[in-house]
């Protein structure tokens, strides 16, 4: 016969052997005698055990809680660098557009600069069929689709 603790953290366990000399039914006084002897160290075994899950249970917690404020800070940083990137990338834009316009005046002005309006104009119509084929060249356009870091991703925990 055996007798043993089926909660998980509770190593006990008793066990009776019937012989040729002892039967089981000989031994039932003596078994009942150590299982209820046995009541306070198989409740400090289970109070053992379950505080040990208990800790174990907060340990991951707390584990578990690291990662998120880790990953929400990883996923924080990654927005800032996303946002200046754009930003950079928009400016690098600007930059093109400002000088294709700068381009643009200065051609004009030279062809208002031709004494003959003969010359000048299919120079003008040439210029207005090169604008119209770059499109809309306005920089503030290029800021409108801009993301702050806040709005690619706002932290949980600030």
């Amino acid at each position: 016969m055996v007798a043993y603790s089926p909660l998980n953290g509770v190593d006990w366990i008793e066990s009776w052997q019937e012989t040729a000399k002892s039967s089981i039914s000989a031994m039932i006084p003596a078994i009942v005698r150590k299982l209820e002897s046995s009541k306070d160290e198989l409740q400090a075994l289970m109070t053992a055990a379950e505080e040990a899950a208990a800790q174990r249970q907060r340990e991951w917690e707390e584990a578990h809680e690291r990662y998120l404020r880790e990953e929400d800070q990883r996923r924080v940083e990654q927005a800032m660098s996303e946002s200046q990137k754009q930003l950079s990338d928009i400016m690098d834009r600007w930059a093109a557009a400002m000088s294709i316009e700068r381009f643009f005046r200065d051609a004009e002005r030279r062809i208002e600069d031709v004494e003959s309006q003969r010359l000048a104009q299919p120079k003008m119509e040439r210029l207005a069929l090169a604008r119209t084929m770059l499109g809309t060249m306005d920089p503030l356009n290029y800021l409108e689709g801009w993301l702050a870091p806040e709005e690619r991703y706002k932290s949980k925990y600030s």
